[in-house]
């Protein structure tokens, strides 16, 4: 093709045609820019297509880590809705009429859910993670679902300075009971396990617990953080920042 073309250049150069020359070189330029277009089109076009399946990867993934994360932040709600009832319940025992209308396996009931465990959030973030250190996220074209994924991080962040400030109150709890109350008896009450010998421990009566002001002010202080922590600024925020994650990401797999 290259020597057809050298021919014909030749030819009208040889026949002092140069007018024809110069524009059979001018056409042939167009053709070659034209050729150039066409071949990084096709590559842009399969460039695009290559991002589109990479980005269909990395939806199909976040939208399971993301389901994940509903369900634990589903559970985690529930479970601080259960600590404060349990703490709800508890704070009426500082009146006497009422602490003396109770048993002792009932008060250890009701501490299970505060001893037990502590108000915690842990989501699963390793698909997010990787697409944002390795720079891949602006792969994602859905410009509200990106920023939305990329302030999740942050969003954690706030989350967790809430559940530092409830692990303070939470191991004041602890020390108290520890201190003037018996975790022995809480367990056997509840029949969590039992013991092969006596303790002196199993003597002690945590209805003593009620008597103490500090506890008391404990006792209210978590369950102001446990309250506030379940509102739309933390568990509340998260739940919802997912669930809009969800949604985008779905829309963005029915295209």
């Amino acid at each position: 093709m290259l020597k057809f073309f050298r021919r014909i250049r030749q030819r009208l150069l040889s026949e002092n045609k140069f007018s024809q020359y110069l524009l059979y070189a001018i056409g042939e330029i167009i053709l070659v820019v034209i050729g150039i277009l066409i071949a990084l089109q096709i590559n842009n076009r399969n460039n695009f297509n290559e991002q589109r399946s990479l980005e269909k990867e990395y939806l199909v993934s976040l939208q399971s880590e993301f389901e994940t994360n509903l369900h634990k932040i589903d559970a985690s709600i529930q479970e601080n809705k259960n600590r404060i009832a349990s703490l709800d319940y508890l704070l009426t025992l500082f009146d006497k009429n009422v602490l003396d209308t109770v048993n002792s396996q009932l008060i250890s009931q009701k501490f299970a859910p505060i001893v037990g465990s502590e108000i915690s959030y842990v989501p699963a973030t390793g698909v997010l993670n990787d697409i944002i250190s390795s720079g891949k996220l602006n792969i994602i074209l859905n410009k509200s679902l990106r920023q939305n994924l990329a302030s999740f991080d942050s969003s954690l962040d706030f989350l967790n300075n809430q559940i530092n400030g409830a692990e303070f109150t939470d191991k004041k709890l602890r020390t108290i009971l520890y201190e003037k109350g018996s975790i022995r008896k809480f367990v056997l009450d509840i029949g969590f396990m039992d013991f092969e010998h006596e303790s002196i421990s199993e003597k002690l009566n945590n209805k003593l617990l009620f008597e103490s002001i500090e506890f008391e002010n404990y006792l209210l202080g978590y369950r102001l953080i446990a309250n506030a922590t379940n509102g739309p600024r933390f568990f509340g925020r998260i739940k919802t920042e997912i669930e809009t994650i969800l949604k985008e990401i779905e829309q963005e797999l029915e295209k």
